[in-house]
């Protein structure tokens, strides 16, 4: 198995005037086979977009007659995903997980990427440390 470390830094920023005051920017990476890859936030779709990219997969937004989604494609396979605000529906026409975005709890945070990504992507489940 795999390991996957999640690391967080938290800059300290100045606002800019005395009303603002100072402002915590919160920036994490994932680390996996010693390649550093930013993440824009600590959820679901980042940790799944980060490591489908790195597999190869990739990503093209298309626009449907009722909604856009978001393809991930890699030789003849094929991965959908819906937002809908804080909710996230990955398909591959057979199957389909739902699932929210934010997930607070990291241990079911990374149960859930774990579960998407062996079922979708055909990756083998990580070990996840933070």
């Amino acid at each position: 198995m795999k390991k996957a470390l999640i690391s967080k830094t938290v800059n300290l920023l100045d606002g800019g005037c005395n009303a603002c005051g100072i402002i915590e920017d919160e920036n994490y990476t994932l680390t996996i086979d010693e390649q550093v890859i930013p993440l824009e936030a600590l959820t679901v779709n980042s940790l799944i977009t980060a490591i489908a990219l790195k597999n190869g997969y990739k990503r093209e937004y298309e626009i449907d007659v009722i909604d856009d989604y978001t393809l991930y494609k890699k030789e003849d396979h094929q991965v959908t995903l819906k937002e809908e605000y804080d909710f996230l529906t990955y398909t591959n026409g057979a199957v389909a997980i739902e699932t929210r975005d934010q997930i607070t709890d990291e241990k079911k945070l990374v149960e859930k990427v774990n579960e998407i990504l062996v079922a979708f992507f055909n990756v083998e489940e990580l070990a996840f440390c933070f």
